[in-house]
C-alpha cells in the first residue's frame, strides 16, 4: 500500500494534466505523412535581457535535432531551445564559455518547469509565494536566469514537449532508464558537435526525475560518449527509488520524511532562517535516532513511544497520529494538516494550502494547488512564447506531461531491486576528480524529502582526492525556483561551480 501511495505521488500525478496539449492551429488539417512533415526549420531570434544589473544580448534558437540510428536513418526528432550569449554585438563568444544542458523529470515532463520558472532568461510571472497569476499567462524578463553564468539548452526527451519518435520507431523505445540516457547522450553529443561547441565546458542541470537522469548522464556521457562534464546540479532529486517507492516493511522513509513535516508547521507558525535550522536539527536527531529505535520495536509498541512526539513535530491531532501507530505518510499529512479549516496542503511544497474538493472524505483532496495548477499555466504560456517571440511554428501537441511515457517507463533492475544512480555518481565522480555535484531541495518538498538526499550523500564513501559534493536545502517546495527568494537562492548555490571553471 506504502509503495503505491508513493508511486502515485510521484509519477501517476502526472496523469493530472497530461492529456493537455495545444496546437499551433487548430483549424489546419493533420497532413497525411504524419508528425514528421510537421517539423518546421529551427528559427533564430536576438534578444536582450537585464541580469545582476548588467543588459546581456542572446541568441534563442528552437528547433528539432534528428537522433540518427546506425544506418543513418532518423529514429527521433528532439525538440530544444538553445540561448547562447553573444555581448559582442552578436559575434560568438569564445568555445570555453560553459553550455548547460537542463532537463526536467517525471519521468514524462518537457523542461518547460525549469525553463520559464526558473533558468530561462523568460519566466512566468508569479506572485511573492510562488503561485502563478490568473491567466492570461503574462512572461517577464528573468533577473536570476542563469544565461550571465553558462549558455543554456533546455531538452525536451522523446514523448515530450514537441519531441517524438520517427516514423517506423516508437515512443516506448525511448521510455527507460538506459533508453533515455543513450537517446539524451546521442543528442547532447550531436549538438556539441553541430554548433562547435566541442571544447565548451559541459555542465548538466535536472529536477526531480531530471535529477536522477542527470546523475546517470554523468557517468554514461564519459564512458559511452566521450565527453567529460565539469559540473552538475541535481534540484529536488530521486536519487534512489528504495526511498521514493519503499517497502511495506521499510521504516527509514518514515524517519526522512519527518524533518519536510517539521518544516511545514515551523514554517506556518512563522518560524524561519538559523531558528529554522536548529529547530529542524532537533527533529532530524530524533528521526534517525529514537523514533527509528522506536518503529523497530514494533508496530503497536513504537506507536505508543513515538506518537506523543511526533503529534509535537507534525501540528497533527494526537489521535490521529496514534491511530496511524506515529507512522504518517506525507499524503495523510497534507490532507489533515488544515483539515479544520478546509483547506489542503500541496505535495509539491506544503507550505501553500487550496481547497480541500472533499473534506467529509478520507481520499485525496483532488487539486494539487501547486502542480496540477501550473500545467496549464505552462502550457499555455510556452506555446505562447515559442510561437509569438521565438517564431517556432507547429501543429505539433504540445506535450507538458506525458502520461504514457510515466506509465510504461522502464526502470529495469538494480542489485537492490530499486533503480538508483548513487552508485553511478561515485562512478562519474571516480572518472572526473574534478566533477563538481551540487544537489539542491527545498524545505517544505513533501515529493522529495530533503533529509533523503543528506542520508544518501552521507552513505558514499570518501573519494581521495575527489571534490566533495555539496548539498544545500533552500526555502521552497519540489520547484522552490517557482518563488522569487528560492529563484535567487537556487542561482547562488549554482553559481559557485561556474565560477570554478578552468
Amino acid at each position: 500500500m506504502r509503495a503505491m501511495l508513493k508511486t502515485i505521488v510521484l509519477v501517476l500525478s502526472l496523469m493530472a494534466g497530461a492529456s493537455i496539449g495545444y496546437a499551433q492551429d487548430e483549424g489546419k488539417p493533420t497532413p497525411s505523412r504524419g508528425a514528421i512533415s510537421l517539423i518546421p526549420e529551427p528559427q533564430s531570434t536576438m534578444h536582450s535581457v537585464t541580469v545582476g544589473g548588467k543588459v546581456l544580448a542572446y541568441e534563442a534558437k528552437a528547433g528539432m535535432l534528428p537522433l540518427l540510428s546506425g544506418d543513418g536513418s532518423v529514429t527521433a526528432n528532439i525538440f530544444y531551445v538553445s540561448y547562447t550569449a553573444r555581448p559582442h554585438g552578436g559575434t560568438v563568444e569564445p568555445p570555453k564559455r560553459p553550455v548547460t544542458f537542463v532537463f526536467n523529470g517525471g519521468p514524462g515532463a518537457a523542461s518547460a518547469y525549469l525553463h520559464l520558472g526558473g533558468l530561462g532568461p523568460r519566466i512566468l510571472a508569479s506572485g511573492e509565494d510562488g503561485m502563478f497569476l490568473p491567466p492570461p499567462q503574462k512572461l517577464i524578463d528573468n533577473p536570476d536566469s542563469w544565461l550571465d553564468m553558462t549558455d543554456l539548452v533546455f531538452v525536451d526527451p522523446v514523448g515530450t514537449g514537441y519531441s517524438r519518435a520517427a516514423p517506423g520507431h516508437k515512443e516506448e523505445d525511448f521510455w527507460g532508464v538506459n533508453e533515455d540516457a543513450a537517446s539524451l547522450g546521442s543528442f547532447i553529443r550531436l549538438y556539441l558537435a553541430q554548433t562547435g561547441r566541442t571544447a565548451s565546458p559541459i555542465f548538466l542541470a535536472g529536477e526531480s526525475y531530471g535529477g536522477f537522469r542527470v546523475a546517470l548522464l554523468a557517468r554514461t556521457l564519459q564512458e559511452d560518449v566521450g565527453i567529460t562534464p565539469s559540473g552538475i546540479v541535481l534540484i529536488s532529486p530521486a536519487l534512489e527509488f528504495m526511498l521514493v517507492q519503499p517497502d511495506e516493511f521499510d521504516l527509514l522513509h518514515w524517519a526522512i520524511e519527518l524533518p519536510s513535516m517539521a518544516a511545514v508547521r515551523l514554517i506556518s507558525e512563522g518560524v524561519t532562517g538559523r531558528q529554522l535550522e536548529q529547530h529542524l536539527a532537533d527533529v532530524e536527531r530524533y528521526a534517525t535516532g529514537d523514533y527509528l529505535v522506536a518503529l523497530a520495536s514494533g508496530l503497536e509498541s513504537g506507536g505508543s513511544q513515538a506518537s506523543s512526539r511526533v503529534a509535537e513535530i507534525t501540528g497533527l491531532p494526537a489521535d490521529l497520529v496514534e491511530r496511524n501507530f506515529a507512522r504518517i505518510p506525507t499524503a495523510l499529512f497534507a490532507r489533515e494538516f488544515a483539515r479544520a479549516r478546509g483547506l489542503a496542503l500541496s505535495l509539491y511544497d506544503g507550505s501553500v494550502e487550496g481547497p480541500d474538493l472533499s473534506p467529509g472524505s478520507m481520499r485525496g483532496a483532488g487539486v494539487d494547488p501547486v502542480f496540477d495548477r501550473s500545467v496549464p499555466a505552462l502550457t499555455a504560456a510556452f506555446v505562447h512564447y515559442v510561437s509569438s517571440e521565438l517564431n517556432f511554428r507547429t501543429d505539433l501537441s504540445y506535450r507538458l506531461l506525458n502520461r504514457d511515457a510515466s506509465r510504461h517507463w522502464n526502470y529495469g533492475s538494480s542489485r537492490q531491486g530499486y533503480a538508483g544512480v548513487m552508485n553511478d555518481l561515485q562512478r562519474a565522480r571516480a572518472l572526473n576528480p574534478s566533477l563538481a555535484v551540487v544537489i539542491v531541495n527545498g524545505y517544505t518538498d513533501l515529493i522529495t524529502p530533503y533529509l533523503a538526499t543528506r542520508y544518501l550523500v552521507n552513505q558514499l564513501p570518501t573519494l581521495k582526492g575527489v571534490k566533495p559534493i555539496r548539498a544545500e536545502v533552500l526555502p521552497g517546495g519540489h520547484m522552490m525556483y517557482f518563488r522569487n527568494d528560492g529563484r535567487a537562492a537556487l542561482k547562488q548555490v549554482a553559481s559557485e561551480i561556474y565560477r570554478r571553471t578552468g
